[in-house]
């Protein structure tokens, strides 16, 4: 493109600590949100539209009175110079300088300076990266489908996700964009707690099962009839441990001290003795260490959390367990490097938490205790991400309020196993400030609410305290990604999922019928 006619603006002052100032060529398509060039002496200055103001050379004064006029008498209004006279002033960032590398902003471009938009070389930097592709690069209402972005799937998976966006802004359909991507990685498994039904495809529902693919994707189900290909949604008692409750339902610490109590004299009956046998025995059993009342409440408490009715519910089961548990299956499909999607559409809340705590307890564990056996061994197992929606019901301030929990444990420690966590929400301010702050990789779809807007800029890994406006505007599907592994925060449009199905059985049809 002829970079003459593709100029918008010129320079004509700013800060570094501040923004630079642009006056807009009269009839330039500028937008917030825009990336512009500004190029001199073989250095690239890549600046971010964050505001925009018309102005105007004319008096504050003379321009009521005109309007005045216009508006009261319609009189048609004529002016010299119009297009010097009133313009507009764009306020931008400079995101990085780029010379042989990039570097951070340390100094300025000059006055009169001439700004461009961007073209598909000034992102030639982006072309051989490897990951996993999430859309175009996006420019103020406008995208490059040029130019592809990709998120290096296997430096960021550890160092933990954050997606974020009001309802409806596409926070399921990225995720979904992102984790059809990591099927088709080998180094990189991933566990999905599904609690929408949404993820591995239904009647109606197009999921991931829906690619070729889909032999990479283990599903769990309680629905497992419903699913030939399933594997069933079931928990026995005797694989689940006192530590899968704390941090995850409200316990009094009476009631904690008789879980361990429980399992130290039950090993892997204690579930099922506390549920099922009778008081007295109990209290005989704990030598009188524990009152009447609170086994009674535990009782209640837990048969309701694990949603029984008698020694059978939905998920879990009082009975003894025949054959492999869910969680070495789990472990095993991980290994191998797959996708593993646990629906829990049907089950309450409490049980859910229960569900997705001793699955991400069991794997953690065995990835912490694989690197301290040997970590030569280690360096070849996938990296694992594990997705969870309505992240503040495990890691917002009020949960956290109940003791620490496996995932609080996973955003401080994760990295330096290999597991890392994608938190989804649409109300990140409800999570503290240590919990975003780990988040290193942040995907935001659209905030309206300020309190919310403020958390994910202030725990930020890039600067992006400008972009309040862009990100209160982001339309369904415009997203702003910030990562300490990309050079600096990109503007996305999120490939529709829908759209990469549709591609997949074009693409499979031609296979099949093509000629060469």
């Amino acid at each position: 493109m002829n970079e003459q006619n593709n100029e918008v603006g010129q320079i004509i002052g700013g800060s570094v600590g501040s923004n630079i100032l642009l006056r807009i060529k009269n009839d330039s398509d500028v937008d917030v949100g825009d990336i512009l060039i500004c190029e001199k002496n073989e250095t690239k200055y890549y600046l971010k539209v964050v505001d925009i103001e018309i102005a105007s050379q004319l008096g504050s004064q003379f321009l009521e009175e005109i309007a005045g006029t216009n508006l009261e008498h319609n009189e048609e209004l004529f002016f010299f110079d119009e297009k010097e006279r009133f313009y507009k002033i764009c306020r931008a960032k400079i995101l990085k300088i780029r010379s042989d590398n990039f570097y951070p902003p340390r100094n300025l471009p000059e006055h009169f300076d001439k700004a461009r938009k961007v073209v598909k070389d000034d992102f030639d930097f982006l072309e051989n990266k490897k990951g996993v592709s999430i859309g175009y690069l996006r420019l103020g209402r406008k995208e490059l489908r040029e130019v592809e972005i990709k998120l290096p799937s296997e430096k960021l998976v550890s160092h933990h996700m954050l997606v974020v966006a009001a309802t409806g802004k596409g926070k399921s359909n990225f995720t979904k964009v992102f984790v059809k991507g990591l099927l088709e990685i080998p180094e990189v498994a991933c566990i999905i707690i599904d609690p929408h039904g949404e993820y591995y495809g239904n009647k109606g529902i197009v999921g991931l099962s829906s690619f070729p693919e889909r032999n990479n994707l283990l599903f769990f189900t309680p629905r497992f009839s419903d699913h030939p290909e399933s594997e069933p949604l079931k928990i026995y008692s005797q694989d689940i441990e006192p530590n899968d409750f704390f941090g995850i339902i409200e316990l009094s610490d009476a009631q904690r001290e008789a879980l361990q109590l429980s399992y130290k004299v039950f090993k892997e009956e204690w579930l099922s003795k506390i549920i099922k046998e009778n008081v007295q025995k109990l209290i005989d059993s704990f030598e009188k260490k524990v009152v009447p009342g609170t086994i009674l409440a535990l009782k209640r408490r837990l048969a309701n959390s694990l949603e029984l009715d008698g020694d059978e519910g939905l998920v879990f089961s009082l009975k003894k367990r025949e054959g492999t548990s869910i969680f070495e299956k789990i472990i095993n499909a991980v290994m191998k490097g797959k996708t593993i999607i646990i629906d829990t559409n049907l089950v309450g809340d409490e049980a859910e938490k229960i569900i997705s705590s001793s699955i991400s307890t069991r794997i953690f564990n065995y990835y912490r205790k694989k690197k301290q056996a040997n970590t030569e061994k280690f360096a070849n197992i996938p990296e694992l991400l594990i997705v969870f929606e309505e992240a503040p019901r495990v890691l917002g301030v009020d949960a956290l309020a109940k003791g620490t929990n496996i995932f609080e444990r996973i955003t401080r420690e994760g990295r330096k196993f290999k597991v890392g966590l994608c938190a989804i929400t649409q109300m990140p301010s409800l999570l503290p400030k240590e919990i975003l702050s780990q988040m290193n990789t942040k995907v935001i779809l659209g905030l309206p609410a300020p309190a919310d807007r403020e958390a994910v800029i202030n725990s930020s890994t890039q600067n992006i305290n400008d972009e309040s406006i862009e990100i209160q505007m982001l339309d369904k599907g415009e997203a702003l990604i910030t990562s300490p592994f990309i050079e600096f925060p990109l503007p996305v449009r999120i490939h529709y999922f829908n759209d990469l199905i549709k591609s997949a059985r074009k693409e499979r049809k031609t296979n099949v019928f093509g000629f060469g």
